[in-house]
């Protein structure tokens, strides 16, 4: 079944909404620029497509609904924003049509890293929703680092071109939970940025 692309836009408008606990309808008002009566009449195109249904005052996805569009998933620290976190989020969204991306919490830093970030965990946040290419941010688990991906249940996992550690671990979950779930990992133009290597650059500057 062929879906518009008007269609596909409601239908990850309402995946986030839900992901995001935000009402339907006026959250779409806001994000495209559509009429009222217009989006109504998709709304009830879409039910009838069995693609998402009603769920007390909002809507929902089917799985029918939720097949239809690609959800990737990526996560890191993004302490010192460089032009590498932006070619891995851009080609990361590319692969799909949402793009989420967990933020590491502080004390997973602290512990990984040996240090505490730069910026907070809030901060960090907020400068990663800031990128045009990302749909949706949240804070990864301070325990399981895949909690979040068992939630999500994404169709297609980036990883950056320095993030090699993690690609075992993520193929080994994936198998051990029997997901159905892509693994990518992505080249760089520029794979001697890195924000440990900006850190120790501009140590005596950054305080």
């Amino acid at each position: 079944m062929k879906i518009k692309n008007i269609e596909k836009k409601i239908l990850c408008r309402i995946f986030l909404n839900n992901l995001e606990r935000k009402k339907t309808l006026g959250n779409i008002y806001k994000y495209l620029d559509i009429e009222r009566v217009e989006l109504e009449k998709i709304i009830d195109n879409l039910i009838s497509k069995q693609l998402i249904k009603k769920f007390k005052k909002n809507y929902i996805l089917t799985d029918k609904g939720r097949k239809s569009i690609r959800i990737v998933f990526t996560g890191g620290v993004y302490d010192i924003i460089h032009p590498g976190h932006i070619h891995t989020l851009k080609n990361s969204k590319q692969e799909g049509d949402i793009l989420i991306v967990s933020i590491a919490r502080d004390s997973r830093v602290s512990k990984i890293k040996g240090r505490d970030p730069i910026n907070n965990e809030k901060r960090r946040t907020i400068l990663v929703s800031a990128i045009r290419y990302v749909d949706h941010t949240l804070l990864g688990s301070k325990g399981d680092i895949f909690t979040i991906v068992k939630k999500i249940k994404p169709d297609i996992i980036t990883i950056g071109y320095d993030q090699t550690h993690q690609l075992s671990e993520l193929r080994k979950l994936v198998r051990t939970n029997n997901m159905k779930i892509k693994i990518k990992k992505l080249g760089s133009p520029i794979p001697h940025v890195k924000s440990s290597s900006l850190r120790t650059k501009y140590k005596k500057r950054i305080r």
